[in-house]
């Protein structure tokens, strides 16, 4: 490859690693909470391996696939010489994750990848044209790391429901927020809902959405009250940045901060998790 695509910047920037590690610890500690007594089985490492394949391959195909709108975004522009060339390498890793997921997961971990993957090459052409499919269609993908993990075992622990519902939420509102922010890169291209109702109101529902991921940690809460406080202090910093998010979203015109509070909050809720987790494996081991 020539130009720009050749330098690792590039690609550092398209695959966004943080993104990819998330997904996998994500999907690695919902799978202890369903799995059993064990840290690293093959069920595991196959469900954070698979699923962060398959956010690497989703970020690079998407990148190839929505060049048009990426070219119009100059403040954080990313030229390729070679789009087709991305989307090919992006389907290459989609593909390998749900082979693995196919190899060494169960029939649902399979649907997972499989939707993920079909989601994915369908969006930048006809998904994303429309608010309608377009929100739905990611918040869903942004939270199949936590689901891949749960499905992946015998869903024992009864924590993981409330968090993928405080995610799925949180993500939806994120992805009505980074509409906001791309409002004038996708007039003409897609119908997103602040084009359709405006930037206030678009930030009232995506505000609608942050208050139900915050009731789903306050239900939540009630089944953390006896763990220890390295469960209690992410738990209660990701409900602190959760709520800020909220009452910016209504209140404040912030939008680039609260797509990074989410993910802070996402980030929390995995420590949580893991915390849960750690918390479990002490009480199986004491006297």
């Amino acid at each position: 490859m020539e130009g720009v695509m050749s330098s690792l910047h590039f690609w550092l920037k398209v695959s966004r690693p943080h993104h990819c590690l998330a997904a996998g610890l994500a999907a690695w500690v919902s799978a202890l909470l369903s799995n059993g007594t064990e840290w690293l089985t093959m069920t595991n490492l196959a469900a954070a391996s698979s699923i962060a394949l398959g956010c690497l391959g989703a970020s690079v195909f998407h990148y190839g696939a929505a060049n048009r709108m990426y070219a119009r975004k100059y403040w954080d522009l990313i030229p390729l010489d070679n789009p087709i060339c991305l989307q090919r390498v992006g389907l290459a890793f989609m593909l390998t994750s749900v082979i693995i997921a196919v190899v060494m997961l169960n029939l649902f971990c399979v649907i997972v990848t499989f939707y993920n993957t079909v989601a994915i090459i369908l969006y930048a052409r006809w998904l994303a044209k429309h608010w309608a499919s377009k929100n739905l269609v990611i918040a869903l993908v942004c939270t199949t790391p936590v689901l891949l993990g749960w499905f992946s075992g015998h869903r024992l622990n009864p924590v993981v429901p409330y968090g993928l519902g405080a995610v799925f939420c949180a993500y939806w509102a994120r992805e009505i927020i980074k509409d906001v922010s791309d409002i004038r890169a996708n007039q003409g291209i897609r119908v997103t809902l602040p084009i359709w109702l405006g930037i206030k109101q678009a930030r009232k529902v995506a505000g609608g959405f942050q208050c139900i991921s915050v009731v789903c940690l306050l239900l939540l809460s009630g089944r953390l009250l006896n763990y220890p406080v390295y469960v209690l202090a992410p738990f209660s910093l990701a409900l602190t940045v959760f709520g800020a998010t909220a009452w910016s979203l209504f209140h404040g015109q912030r939008e680039n901060s609260e797509a990074r509070w989410i993910v802070y909050g996402t980030w929390m809720m995995i420590c949580t998790f893991f915390g849960v987790r750690f918390a479990y494996a002490l009480q199986s081991s004491g006297p």
